[in-house]
């Protein structure tokens, strides 16, 4: 008997013993169960900065990348801009040249604007004294018998007009310049602007006699003209 309990209680320490090593394994193989998840875990978490860090290193260069082309555009672009500059600078220089030249050519023209003037002036006196020359060459005369003051002449008498005692135009009254020039009638000797005489008509025998025109259309004021062409 004695032995029997001794296996007896042999066999129950074992079990005992059994017993406590199961659990120590069954609370190990728990921990190892706890820790493989808190590892999974983490390997989740380091799989997903790993990802993030991924997409941010792959934004990383196409930012790199897009900077890269964007500065090869700037540096296009200011090659061009830098080529524009030294275009418009060159045109500046000829836009001043330009100007210069164009200042001579008004200078010039001012001045050949003035000469052609005093050419003018010039051409209007000599006009003016061949006029007169004309005029003395031509010789006094004195128109038929008139009714009338304007027939008979400034001096009374049908006489030929002098120059010198007329400073207006006998019909129209105005002022007599360089541009404005004296002009006798052939008819009754009076002294009109160009404008009041510039109607030419043969003048009767009598007075052509006297004139010696020879026939021909002479200058005659706008009142002897309509009566010279109403006979």
């Amino acid at each position: 008997m004695s032995r029997m309990e001794a296996q007896r209680e042999s066999m129950a320490s074992a079990i005992t013993q059994l017993e406590k090593k199961h659990k120590m394994e069954t609370d190990s193989l728990h921990a190892l169960q706890e820790s493989s998840q808190a590892l999974s875990l983490q390997v989740l978490a380091s799989e997903q900065r790993a990802a993030r860090a991924e997409a941010d290193l792959r934004i990383e260069r196409e930012w790199r990348t897009s900077m890269q082309e964007n500065e090869v555009l700037n540096k296009e672009q200011i090659s061009e801009l830098q080529q524009q500059v030294k275009q418009l600078s060159d045109d500046s220089k000829q836009l001043g040249k330009a100007n210069v030249e164009l200042e001579k050519l008004r200078s010039q023209w001012a001045e050949d604007q003035r000469t052609l003037e005093e050419l003018g002036v010039q051409l209007s006196v000599n006009k003016l004294q061949i006029s007169e020359l004309r005029e003395k060459l031509t010789g006094n005369h004195r128109p038929p018998d008139a009714a009338n003051d304007h027939e008979l002449g400034a001096n009374g008498g049908g006489g030929w007009t002098p120059d010198k005692i007329v400073s207006k135009c006998t019909g129209c009254e105005k002022e007599f310049s360089i541009t404005r020039r004296k002009h006798h009638c052939r008819s009754c000797g009076k002294i009109f602007c160009s404008s009041c005489s510039e109607h030419v008509a043969p003048l009767p025998v009598a007075m052509d006699q006297q004139t010696k025109d020879g026939g021909k259309p002479v200058r005659v004021c706008d009142h002897c003209w309509e009566k010279l062409t109403a006979k």
